[in-house]
């Protein structure tokens, strides 16, 4: 029977950090939510963001005539509680990010397009050394980010990427940092990369070349981490 390898200390602390920092995210996202739904009860509209909710919050607790009072003082805890969450959460980045910048292996996955110290750490913490897959593509079928396949008749449909499966968290950050490289891309492409997705933005739009730059980012990120190379970019030669 065939198991899984085990995680190294490292990949296990920045999982850890990670999973920690999705819950406390998750957390300030359904408070500011509820804060949002009981101030609407009582006809206390606020606009869309962080700072639409802290005026609304700051507002009412300065009015005594919005709330009953024993309404105020709940409202004052939550947001007491919200406010604590951010601070921790911002510590919890923080740490994480230190660790990620001292690991060889995260220093190196950073070189790649879109990656900072959030992909990187994921990187490392799902992929590991890389032993456990046979090839990039087994990486990225892991992580969620190949098409399926659907057979008929002898015929081979390519759909879209199964998005129930694989490692949502990731999928999700290494679409942001490719949707956030593309969007930068120059109009004069310096290195390979750049000349292939801007031919490919052109054909195939946004959307599907950055799910297309994540694939390629994995799959570059397991050759780093299974043979412990370096990632050097393809300059183009005018």
């Amino acid at each position: 029977m065939k198991t899984s390898k085990p995680k190294s200390e490292e990949q296990q602390t920045i999982q850890t950090l990670d999973t920690s920092r999705l819950f406390l995210s998750r957390s300030i996202t359904a408070l500011s939510n509820h804060l949002r739904a009981l101030l609407y009860e009582y006809g206390i509209v606020s606009t869309v963001g962080v700072k639409g909710l802290t005026k609304a919050v700051l507002e009412t607790l300065d009015e005594a005539n919005l709330l009953p009072e024993c309404l105020r003082s709940v409202v004052n805890q939550l947001w007491v509680t919200y406010l604590n969450l951010k601070t921790e959460l911002a510590l919890l980045i923080k740490t994480k990010n230190a660790l990620v910048r001292q690991l060889q292996p995260c220093k190196a996955l950073m070189d790649l397009e879109g990656v900072a110290e959030v992909c990187a750490g994921m990187l490392y913490s799902s992929i590991g050394d890389g032993k456990q897959f046979k090839n990039g593509c087994e990486a990225s079928a892991f992580i969620g980010l190949t098409p399926k396949q659907h057979s008929s008749g002898g015929k081979v449909f390519m759909t879209g990427i199964y998005r129930a499966g694989g490692i949502k968290e990731l999928r999700s950050a290494l679409y942001q940092g490719a949707l956030s490289y593309i969007c930068r891309l120059p109009e004069v492409p310096k290195t390979a990369k750049q000349a292939w997705l801007i031919k490919l933005v052109e054909r195939a739009g946004i959307k599907r070349s950055c799910i297309a730059l994540a694939n390629k980012t994995v799959r570059t990120a397991w050759a780093m981490l299974r043979y412990e190379n370096k990632y050097e970019q393809q300059i183009l030669v005018i």
